[in-house]
């Protein structure tokens, strides 16, 4: 037990020193060659803040465990929004600041939860065809994404200290390991804690893995928020959402197939759809104490829905 609370310990400050790199090295590029800074959180700190989910789906197929690979991608997707974003609000420094939606992005991430939610409710269950269909979706999202953000994007226009591209690389491939190592030391600590109390696998992939694995895009949402780059956690939060559902499960769902529990399925879909609509209305709010109010409301209501699960 001792053990495990240390691999948490250590997991956290890696997460943290990790996550300052990353959002570094993705504000330095997004500046050095005029990109989007939704376009640039999306495809940098998404990926990056998905490669446990990845990792974790990987090696959960291959254990011949994909359930838990569906239950940890809608898990971390509804702690994306519900736990992450939400506990952004608070640390971002103009909260009268607008927040703008990339709308192809957000349409896109509706769109490809939606084609998972009917390819599993179908059949009850995910497989190699399933994750071909989410693949295709995926690629047709990305190729519909706004590339004409140049208005939105001038919202966040900051003046940045210039990198060179070499040392913006070594800035973000060096982040991204330090948030691989510290998801897997977390992972690995509070997974064994749940084996102790006898939890099941998909239990664990959507509570506490799927908490674990969110880790890299809370602390890279916060340290945004600290620098007042909105755009980077909405990004990153769509980013990952989609790369979680797109790529970790259908990787898992394309190495073995796996029947899912619908009740428990249709049960967590329909509360990654609600969170989805709050996020939605978050960040259209004009309104302060709105914003406040519904960040609240929704990290409230996702520790309840925790321990309901847990209950």
């Amino acid at each position: 037990m001792i053990g495990s609370v240390l691999f948490l310990f250590l997991g956290l400050v890696l997460l943290l020193l990790g996550s300052n790199l990353l959002v570094t090295s993705t504000e330095r590029f997004s500046s050095a060659y005029s990109i989007s800074g939704f376009a640039a959180s999306f495809f940098m700190i998404g990926i990056a803040t998905s490669a446990p989910e990845i990792f974790v789906s990987i090696e959960s197929a291959l254990q011949n465990e994909t359930v838990l690979a569906v239950g940890n991608s809608i898990g971390s997707n509804i702690s994306n929004i519900a736990l992450v974003f939400c506990l952004s609000v608070f640390f971002i420094k103009r909260k009268n600041k607008d927040m703008l939606l990339p709308k192809n992005m957000y349409t896109g991430m509706i769109i490809l939860t939606l084609t998972l939610f009917i390819l599993i409710s179908f059949d009850h269950l995910f497989d190699a065809f399933d994750a071909f269909v989410l693949v295709i979706v995926f690629l047709t999202i990305l190729f519909f994404l706004d590339r004409d953000e140049d208005k939105i994007d001038s919202h966040y226009k900051e003046s940045s200290e210039s990198f060179s591209l070499l040392k913006i690389s070594l800035l973000s491939i060096t982040g991204v390991l330090l948030l691989i190592y510290g998801s897997a030391y977390f992972i690995n600590g509070a997974t064994q804690i749940a084996i102790l109390f006898g939890i099941s696998s998909y239990t664990i992939g959507l509570t506490l893995t799927a908490l674990g694995t969110s880790l890299p895009e809370l602390a890279a949402s916060i340290q945004s928020a600290r620098k007042d780059r909105t755009d980077f956690i909405i990004g990153n939060i769509i980013g990952s959402n989609i790369f979680n559902i797109a790529i970790a499960a259908s990787l898992a769902g394309l190495i073995n197939s796996a029947f899912v529990n619908i009740t428990e399925f249709i049960r967590d879909i329909s509360v990654l759809f609600t969170v989805s609509i709050f996020f939605y209305m978050i960040i259209k709010s004009d309104k302060i104490i709105i914003k406040t109010l519904y960040s609240g409301v929704l990290v409230i209501t996702y520790f309840v829905y925790i321990f309901f699960i847990f209950g």
